[in-house]
């Protein structure tokens, strides 16, 4: 009887679902009357030129670069659907840039949507972070242009995208990566290749996007076909005996990759910000949207081999790496079994020891406000597929609001603005509420900052790289250790694109 019950709620809740859907979509109402679909984005390809390959773009302090944001069109399996491309290709041009440089990027729009273009990770002059409203008073227009003036303190793997309705623009195609190069160390690798994770909603059931508001936004918006460097079946070519550095960037709305090659060596190597104090290896690396890892692969063994995304769901075949019978210049495999302590970062992080222990200094929760009757019993860690397609595809941020609230003054989302100290370190103490709606996983990012992830559930991390954003699990508590280093007015919020459109942020000033 209980269980008739609750199917019958459950009905009755898609049912109402289904009419709001219908009323507010352009889909056919009750009462058979068609609505206006004059809200919904352009799905036109006419008259559009093809994605192009993406470049890589070398710079040296100084320089100036032309980013331009445009629509194209891309055939992905048998569709050719409409996308956004840099300077024409997705990802857009790989920027290789020197620690330590400065350079002036012009931004185009060509789109039909305002844009922004927000620097992932870079601890840069806030008035170019790409927000509006708090660094950039305006979004660039179509048909306009924005001067940023970047900086590049920090080696690593980095990304550029829109700040403005992520979860279109950037789903359409809009990102790139930034690779700051460290000159001063011998990289002991045969081949490096930056490996772009992404995935695409092109099923029969796909809803469109809409510009007042933001569907997908229980659980955003997970696509089914799976894109590496912004194409499905991706292959490479490398040659035997080969150590290969990847760098990993997942770009997607919202899926977390359990990024794997079986039967392959894998070494760790960096996280967002820095590398880790020691290499380790491994077998997995998850890997949540805005994150970034790199990782040294040896291939000892012609033949070809899987890129997957493993899960406890299903493993997703992301791409192919073809090992030919080939010769390199240099031999590495010596310098790939041993793992190596980077003594620079290692003494970056010996100054901020000190702080590890500190009381906590800010309190958060993250939840889910949304019409449901009663939260999800045992919910999982990481939600790795969308397992409500239909439900979550009707729920938009009009019905769902995605909160962080300051435990400590019970203020919630953009109510939030913390006040800091340049120079200083706070520990900021993140819980994710299990007990909400629906609880799943937030990749929490931080903008302009970089931090230490120092407690998972009371365990203290004992190998540390720097990070901008910390994957927090369902149920899960954790500590970070921000370094306020850079002043300015930045935000925080949710790296799943719909859960930002659903309110999911706060502000935070860092001040001189």
């Amino acid at each position: 009887m209980n269980k008739l019950i609750s199917l019958s709620l459950s009905s009755l809740v898609l049912l109402s679902c289904i009419n709001l859907y219908a009323s507010e979509m352009g889909h056919h109402s009750p009462n058979n009357k068609t609505i206006s679909t004059e809200e919904r984005f352009s799905e036109s390809i006419n008259n559009l030129n093809f994605v192009k390959k993406s470049q890589i773009i070398k710079l040296k302090d100084g320089d100036s670069f032309t980013l331009t944001a445009a629509i194209v069109k891309q055939k992905i399996g048998n569709k050719t659907i409409r996308r956004y491309a840099y300077n024409g290709s997705i990802p857009g041009p790989l920027i290789v840039v020197p620690k330590n440089a400065k350079i002036k990027l012009k931004f185009v729009n060509q789109t039909d949507t305002d844009q922004t273009l927000h620097s992932h990770g870079l601890r840069l002059d806030y008035r170019f972070d790409g927000v509006v409203g708090i660094g950039q008073k305006t979004p660039v227009k179509p048909g306009e242009s924005f001067d940023y003036e970047l900086f590049f303190p920090d080696a690593g793997v980095y990304w550029y995208h829109p700040h403005v309705r992520e979860d279109y623009s950037q789903d359409m195609g809009l990102y790139g990566n930034y690779l700051v190069k460290d000159g001063l160390k011998e990289e002991p690798f045969n081949k490096q290749i930056s490996l772009v994770l992404d995935d695409v909603l092109l099923s029969k059931d796909a809803k469109p996007y809409f510009k007042d508001f933001t569907n997908y936004a229980a659980m955003g918006r997970f696509g089914n076909i799976m894109l590496i460097n912004g194409i499905p079946n991706y292959v490479t070519e490398v040659n035997k005996g080969d150590v290969v550095r990847l760098y990993l960037t997942n770009t997607s709305n919202t899926r977390t990759f359990q990024f794997k090659i079986p039967n392959v060596k894998i070494k760790l190597i960096a996280g967002d910000a820095s590398n880790y104090e020691k290499q380790s290896w491994v077998d997995s690396v998850t890997i949540a949207p805005s994150e970034r890892y790199t990782i040294d692969v040896l291939f000892e063994k012609e033949g070809s081999f899987n890129i997957e995304s493993i899960n406890p769901q299903k493993n997703l075949k992301l791409g192919t790496i073809k090992v030919i019978k080939g010769k390199s210049q240099k031999d590495y495999t010596k310098e790939f079994g041993i793992l190596s302590e980077d003594s620079e970062v290692i003494k970056d992080i010996d100054k901020v020891r000190p702080f590890l222990d500190k009381k906590v200094d800010k309190n958060i929760a993250l939840r889910v406000k949304m019409d449901m009757s009663h939260a999800e019993e045992n919910p999982p860690e990481i939600e790795w597929e969308d397992t409500m397609p239909e439900m979550n595809s009707m729920m938009t941020s009009k019905e769902v609001t995605w909160q962080i609230e300051d435990l400590d003054t019970k203020k919630m989302n953009m109510d939030i603005l913390w006040k800091f100290k340049k120079g200083n370190y706070y520990k900021i103490k993140i819980f994710n509420d299990p007990k909400s709606n629906h609880p799943m996983q937030h990749p929490i990012h931080f903008h302009g900052q970089r931090f230490l992830i120092v407690t998972r559930n009371g365990v203290k991390t004992t190998n540390y790289t720097w990070k901008d954003t910390a994957l927090v699990k369902t149920g899960e508590t954790v500590e970070i250790l921000l370094e306020a280093s850079n002043p300015g007015k930045w935000m925080s919020h949710c790296h799943i694109a719909e859960h930002l459109s659903a309110g999911m942020m706060i502000g935070f000033d860092v001040e001189e």
